[in-house]
């Protein structure tokens, strides 16, 4: 087994199909399914089942991916040593909700990317995937627990806003809201059942804050933002004071596995020394204090 059969073993495994592991690679889906076809063939045994809903590993695949990983990490790990710098080497997968990506790629990656050249990162946005085989990945979430052995760290508290088109009369918008499917309520479902009148129409519900500011900004409706989002849209303005104002915690989640990478421990780093000033704008607090007094 050389090089390139723990990268296809170690794709196929992750992306759990043929072709969203050629993407990964960025090789044909046929090149794919002829290595492990030859990887399968010279070991006498399929490393993994085949169904509808894609691939699982059998339990030698198994067996195999966990020593590839180990191998894997043992590379990364001997590239970061080597690094003549002491700096981050190689990829990091970086996780949460899309708003929260899009915002850190416009607020902090570019200057992270600046300092640290020989780093590389890969954005994956959507809800929490659990995995045992994750390549090293740093997570940010808000209530959503840690997945499969993961733990969490309390990065910032993230003030939300009541936010309304500005030219817009409060008394006269409907409301749209972030969609809320879980058993239990989180708080912009709280919030919502708190503040919404009897018989205010909800007009839109969205599973992203930036398709809420959007509809905002239409003059679709009033609704909870990030104060960092709506503070930065000048057709938005902030209503209700500090009264109708939530914080929601921000956790990075880890895995033991990796956390010791230098790539892992490097952003986790840079993110608690800049989480303040990234999502709470630093005018913010004085003017939650004007409003809640005028």
């Amino acid at each position: 087994m050389n090089w390139d059969d723990i990268r296809i073993l170690l794709a196929l495994v992750r992306a759990g199909s043929l072709t969203r592991a050629s993407q990964m690679l960025g090789i044909d889906q046929s090149t794919v399914g002829r290595r492990l076809s030859s990887l399968e063939a010279a070991l006498g045994a399929p490393l993994f089942l085949r169904s509808k809903s894609g691939i699982i590993p059998t339990e030698l695949g198994e067996k195999l991916v966990s020593d590839a990983l180990e191998i894997e990490r043992r590379t990364e790990n001997m590239l970061e040593a080597a690094s003549p710098e002491n700096e981050p080497v190689g990829e990091l997968r970086v996780m949460g909700d899309h708003w929260v990506l899009q915002h850190l790629a416009n607020t902090f990656f570019p200057s992270l990317i600046d300092e640290f050249p020989k780093l590389s990162l890969r954005l994956n946005s959507g809800a929490p995937s659990p995995s045992f085989w994750s390549a090293a990945t740093v997570s940010l979430w808000f209530e959503d627990p840690p997945q499969m052995g993961e733990f969490a760290i309390r990065l910032v508290d993230v003030p939300f806003a009541l936010y309304t088109h500005r030219d817009s009369r409060f008394d006269e918008t409907g409301w749209v809201s972030l969609l809320d499917a879980c058993t239990t309520r989180r708080p912009p479902a709280k919030f919502l059942e708190k503040y919404r009148r009897r018989g205010e129409p909800l007009h839109m519900t969205a599973n992203d804050p930036g398709l809420l500011s959007a509809a905002i900004e239409s003059g679709m409706g009033k609704g909870l933002l990030p104060v960092c989002l709506g503070e930065a849209l000048p057709n938005l303005k902030r209503v209700g004071g500090g009264e109708a104002e939530v914080a929601r915690t921000l956790h990075i989640h880890a895995h033991p596995d990796t956390v010791q990478s230098m790539r892992v421990q490097t952003v986790i780093r840079k993110l608690r020394e800049n989480a303040g000033s990234l999502f709470s704008p630093a005018n913010y607090e004085e003017e939650s204090r004007v409003a809640a007094c005028g």
